[in-house]
């Protein structure tokens, strides 16, 4: 998939929560520590990536509801179930 994509279909999802600043920035820093770059992502970091921002998503809307919240985006991303 290509980055771009799969990065603004995260921050979609993710911007009605925590707003559209925040889910730019956090994608953006955990895209950096995780080393996803262009122009290709592999299913793998995907996962990574959703993992650690429904960590951070938690916080702000608790367990179950960043849970339900992220897992449409790991099937449709390809980033695992």
């Amino acid at each position: 998939m290509v980055t771009t994509e799969a990065v603004r279909e995260i921050v979609a999802a993710i911007t009605p929560f925590i707003g559209e600043n925040m889910a730019r920035s956090a994608t953006r820093v955990h895209c950096e520590k995780l080393g996803i770059a262009e122009p290709e992502v592999t299913p793998q970091q995907v996962a990574m990536l959703i993992s650690r921002l429904e960590t951070g998503l938690r916080v702000f809307m608790g367990r179950d509801k960043a849970n339900s919240l992220m897992a449409p985006l790991r099937v449709k991303l390809g980033g695992g179930s």
